[in-house]
């Protein structure tokens, strides 16, 4: 469940009416109409460039435990640590102090605690957490909101289960030990090592998708500008552009009216002032003929330069804050986030339909079963034979929810479950995707099973009572 898949099917399915495969479908939140947008941007890592989860974030993982070794003098054999990717999801919450990965729902009530190799119990998470909810604070606290998090979160679990078990192995804190990953994740994305493993053998690192440069054209032909937004250096992103778009007939960069880099989003979309022109042909598989790349500047500066505003431009990221949430609530962007968990989950669900009907009967009759006893027992004559009959009932339906609450976390995550969901809730992670995207789907091509003009209605939200 950490590949992405190819696509099912050409993009002229969406566009003879026929649905695009469940996987591959773009989800609404709120009403979006393609005819009224004027300029589409796209971020670039884990965007338009989508990253082989495995093979990237094995190197991320390694290249950490090599600086903790060399760098800050931990044990030789942290090098025998293995990646486990299942470890971590995106939404989770790194407590520092006891050494906890944490999920919580959408009111940040906790759900399930893993500190370091083994799932804390119901009665060990009311210890750790006696309020139930996480109140977030940046001293204690940190979420893993970024598929470049993962790593990160894998090697925490992985030390503070080899500090829990020889203790004399690692005498760092919690808090230590997240902070020295964090620091060494930091290292080997700013100081160019991971960049230069990675442009060393593109192949190896990228998924290259056959239908982005269909996807991209289409949006060009009906009108739409279209531009690049990254925090990756020029060098980095000419290179990867070139490999994922290269040789559709046209330098990469012709798809684009404009190319920003080392943008520093979150920060982009507050006012700093005009971009950095970069000068024509002094960057490697950056072409920049015309003299349309810059590197800094704000949000304000590009929109400028589009000849469009606010709710005209539309957004694809996929980062919760630095892309989606800050574009939204700053400068009015319509937002696009690119999710990849949405196909894997779904392709996941597959094989479940008739575990997750079964789930929901034993929800609805649990209800029903509670509901009935809770009126018995308000009855000053009720018999406490048929009471008890009930809560028999009521057990072995929880028994049974249990279990096929099991089966079908295993599914997704063995530890965590669904990544949207915690139980009949959303979880954290999914509540913020509702929150702030517009839309959502697992990548950009997704668009092109769809009319270019098309009207994404959002099926609208009831309360309980409706």
């Amino acid at each position: 469940m950490t590949h992405l898949h190819d696509p099912a099917s050409p993009p002229a399915d969406g566009l003879r009416g026929d649905p695009p495969p469940r996987h591959l479908r773009v989800h609404t939140h709120r009403n979006l109409r393609l005819a009224s947008i004027a300029a589409i941007g796209f971020d670039m890592d884990h965007t338009l460039a989508l990253y082989d989860p495995h093979v990237f974030e094995q190197l991320c993982f390694e290249m950490a435990v090599a600086l903790l070794v060399e760098a800050k003098g931990y044990p030789e054999n942290l090098r025998e640590v293995a990646y486990d990717r299942t470890a971590v999801t995106r939404g989770l919450i790194v407590d520092r102090r006891l050494g906890n990965l944490v999920k919580v729902d959408a009111y940040g009530y906790v759900a399930r605690v893993r500190h370091g190799g083994r799932l804390l119990s119901k009665v060990e998470r009311r210890e750790a957490y006696k309020r139930g909810r996480i109140r977030l604070s940046p001293n204690r606290y940190r979420v893993v909101d970024t598929l470049f998090d993962l790593p990160e979160g894998s090697l925490y679990s992985a030390l503070v289960a080899l500090k829990d078990g020889q203790p004399g192995l690692l005498r760092p804190s919690y808090k230590t030990l997240f902070d020295d990953i964090r620091d060494a994740i930091d290292t080997i994305h700013r100081d160019g090592s991971l960049k230069r493993r990675i442009m060393a053998d593109l192949p190896r690192y990228f998924v290259r998708d056959p239908l982005l440069a269909p996807t991209l054209r289409r949006f060009r032909e009906a009108g739409k500008k279209l531009f690049l937004l990254t925090n990756s250096e020029p060098d980095y992103t000419g290179a990867v552009m070139d490999y994922i778009l290269g040789g559709e007939g046209a330098d990469w960069d012709e798809f684009f009216d404009l190319v920003v880099c080392t943008a520093r989003k979150p920060g982009f979309f507050l006012p700093k002032g005009k971009g950095e022109r970069v000068p024509a042909d002094t960057v490697p598989h950056l072409p920049n003929r015309r003299g349309h790349c810059f590197t800094g500047g704000d949000a304000f500066y590009l929109e400028s330069k589009l000849g469009a505003i606010g709710d005209a431009i539309l957004y694809f990221g996929d980062h919760t804050y630095g892309d989606i949430l800050r574009s939204k609530k700053s400068v009015g962007w319509r937002t696009a986030m690119i999710v990849p968990e949405v196909e894997e989950e779904i392709l996941a669900a597959e094989p479940l339909r008739g575990t997750l009907a079964d789930l929901e009967e034993i929800e609805d009759s649990l209800e029903d079963l509670g509901l009935e006893r809770d009126h018995l027992l308000s009855l000053p004559d009720h018999d406490p034979l048929v009471v008890q009959e009930l809560q028999d009932r009521i057990q072995a339906s929880l028994g049974r929810r249990a279990q096929l609450q099991k089966r079908i976390a295993a599914a997704y995550n063995p530890w965590w479950g669904s990544i949207f969901r915690e139980g009949r809730a959303a979880s954290r992670f999914g509540a913020q995707i509702r929150d702030v995207a517009c839309v959502y789907t697992s990548r950009v091509s997704n668009l092109s099973r769809y009319p270019v003009q098309k009207f994404f209605s959002s099926t609208g939200e009831r309360m309980p009572h409706e």
